[in-house]
């Protein structure tokens, strides 16, 4: 069994496909899944040896500050920032907005990318 690491972070950003849909901040869920050597962490009992959560919760609170039209464009632009700013080989990201229209409770993305 592999050790992972889940965040859940939400942010506000403006996202949809029409301009009136991105006039207004909306919520997005962001569930991060990431493999990691937990046992080296707990012995060192150093969050400096695994993932500072406050930097990657800051760094996506600043990536939500640009305007996208989706959420499998904004999903994409994360997992790029992680895997290319912190000790990663592999993450899978989740974004959830709801409600994304009426008559629909929710939609998410997930996605899967790894270091090549």
């Amino acid at each position: 069994m592999e050790d992972s690491l889940r965040l859940v972070i939400d942010v506000e950003t403006r996202i949809g496909v029409p301009a009136s849909e991105r006039s207004a901040e909306q919520l997005l869920r962001i569930s991060l899944e990431v493999p990691i050597d937990a046992s080296a962490v707990s012995i060192a009992d150093d969050p400096a040896v695994g993932i500072d959560y406050a930097k990657v919760s800051t760094d996506l609170h600043l990536l939500a500050k640009t305007e996208r039209k989706t959420i499998e464009r904004f999903a994409e632009d994360i997992a790029s920032l992680l895997l290319r700013s912190y000790p990663v080989q592999k993450v899978r990201v989740t974004v959830s907005k709801s409600p994304p229209l009426e008559g629909v409770l929710e939609a998410t993305i997930s996605i899967e990318r790894q270091k090549e």
